[in-house]
C-alpha cells in the first residue's frame, strides 16, 4: 500500500522543466507582433512561456478612473525583468556575456507610489512558482486531483 503511495505521489513531486513557465500577455498588438492579448484570458497553454532569465512571475492591473464611478482596467502578464544587459564574466580566459538573474522584487503585490496625483492605478503583483501570475494566485487543480486518489486509495 505505501509502494502505490509513492509511486502515485512521485510524478506530482517531480518537476520536468527546468525554467519558471508564466503566463505571458498583452493589453493590445504594437504594430504586427504575435502578441496573446490578455482582454480574453483563460488560463490555457496559448499564455505559457518559459521565463528562462527570471525566477519570478508578474501581473500588473493598471486602472484608469473616467469619473463618475466609472473605470476601465488593462493587464500584462509575464516573466519579471531580472537581468541586466552588459553583464560580462571571465570564462576559460576570455569575457563573455552572461545573463546574472537579480533578484531585486518582493513576492506580493503593490501600488506604484509615483500614481499618487494620476487618475491611473498600477497594481504590480510578483510571485515565485510556475503559472502563479494566472487569475488566482494559486492553482488548486493539481492538488485537489491528488487529494481525490489518495482518498480513493485510503477507502
Amino acid at each position: 500500500m505505501e509502494l502505490q503511495f509513492v509511486l502515485l505521489v512521485f510524478p506530482f513531486l517531480w518537476k520536468l522543466s527546468s525554467c519558471l513557465q508564466c503566463y505571458k500577455c498583452d493589453p493590445e498588438r504594437l504594430y504586427k507582433n504575435d502578441a496573446v492579448l490578455c482582454e480574453k484570458f483563460d488560463s490555457s497553454s496559448n499564455y505559457v512561456v518559459n521565463c528562462e532569465h527570471s525566477s519570478m512571475c508578474y501581473k500588473r492591473v493598471t486602472t484608469l478612473d473616467l469619473g463618475n464611478g466609472v473605470t476601465t482596467s488593462t493587464t500584462v502578464r509575464g516573466c519579471a525583468a531580472q537581468t541586466m544587459s552588459g553583464n560580462q564574466a571571465k570564462i576559460n580566459g576570455k569575457w563573455r556575456p552572461v545573463d546574472t538573474i537579480y533578484d531585486v522584487y518582493e513576492e506580493g503585490c503593490s501600488y506604484d507610489p509615483t500614481d499618487i496625483e494620476r487618475t491611473t492605478k498600477s497594481l504590480y503583483c510578483y510571485c515565485r512558482g510556475d503559472l502563479c501570475n494566472g487569475i488566482g494566485k494559486y492553482q488548486a487543480s493539481l492538488f485537489l486531483m491528488l487529494v481525490v486518489i489518495i482518498n480513493l486509495f485510503i477507502s
